[in-house]
């Protein structure tokens, strides 16, 4: 499997890391979310606010058309009717407004909470193990191709930590260039575990 390297310790290592990733994410978008829900929660004295003037505004306002209707004497009396009936629809604005603000707060705190973890994890673990499975299946594609043990020993010994070169040989290069089949084959087989790759892959 492209995703996991061929060597058991190191596919453990891998399994091991993706399930705590995995579990980490999870954890991250709960409690983003759990939080975002207690902060919606502020809400509802917005909605009670917003109710309470709305039912406010709705009784003056009944209250000015029945007083609006009397003869002669019903215009001049809904005006403070009217008027109050205003204040009350300022009273179901202002709810509305706070409604707005808290849950502009809590989806932003609610992103907040999960983006930066998922950053982090994204950076810790995903490009690397992306790039992992990149590398693996591109080896794999040049060993199909055609690509012999002296390059794979090649790229060894450019790119390999020389604590793994020199468990080969104490003098990487000199091993390399000797042509020796078996050192070659086994800086060969350096660069392929690092790849993930088992070394049978080799012809």
């Amino acid at each position: 499997m492209v995703l996991y390297s061929d060597y058991a310790p190191a596919r453990t290592r891998q399994i091991v890391a993706d399930v705590i990733a995995g579990a980490v994410a999870a954890l991250a978008i709960a409690l983003a979310a759990a939080v975002a829900g207690a902060i919606r929660a502020l809400g509802a004295f917005g909605r009670d606010l917003e109710a309470a003037g709305l039912d406010f505004q709705s009784g003056l306002t009944d209250a000015a058309d029945s007083l609006g209707g009397i003869p002669l004497i019903g215009d001049g009396i809904r005006g403070p009717f009217d008027l109050a009936a205003g204040a009350g629809g300022s009273v179901a604005e202002a709810g509305r407004q706070q409604q707005a603000f808290v849950e502009l707060i809590a989806a932003t705190t609610g992103w907040l909470i999960a983006l930066l973890p998922l950053t982090v994890l994204a950076l810790v673990w995903l490009l690397p193990r992306i790039r992992f499975a990149v590398r693996k299946r591109r080896l794999r594609a040049m060993i199909a191709a055609g690509m012999t043990a002296d390059t794979l020993a090649a790229r060894a010994v450019a790119r390999a930590p020389l604590r793994q070169l020199v468990a080969v040989h104490p003098d990487p290069a000199a091993a390399w260039r000797s042509n020796d089949p078996a050192l070659v084959r086994a800086l060969a087989g350096v660069e392929l575990r690092r790849a993930g790759i088992a070394a049978d892959a080799l012809p």
